[in-house]
């Protein structure tokens, strides 16, 4: 989705998915409205976390190769 990245952006922006959706499947965990598991929220959210990262840092284009230019030399 942001194409190619420096690795140090791509570690910062895998680094905040997961944070946040941890943090979602953490708040949703604890809301007792919703009888589910502390556990099985930060589970899930980290496994969204892990697709949605996945999702932006990687390319879904298919780039085509080019043939190598040969150089001249001159004599």
């Amino acid at each position: 989705m942001f194409g190619p990245l420096p690795t140090l952006h791509k570690i910062a922006l895998v680094a905040a998915a997961l944070l946040v959706f941890v943090g979602m499947g953490l708040w949703v965990g604890v809301m007792p409205e919703i009888p589910l598991n502390v556990r099985v929220g930060l589970v899930t959210g980290a496994a969204v976390g892990v697709a949605a990262a996945f999702a932006l840092v990687h390319d879904f284009h298919q780039r085509q190769s080019r043939p190598a230019r040969a150089r001249r030399r001159l004599p």
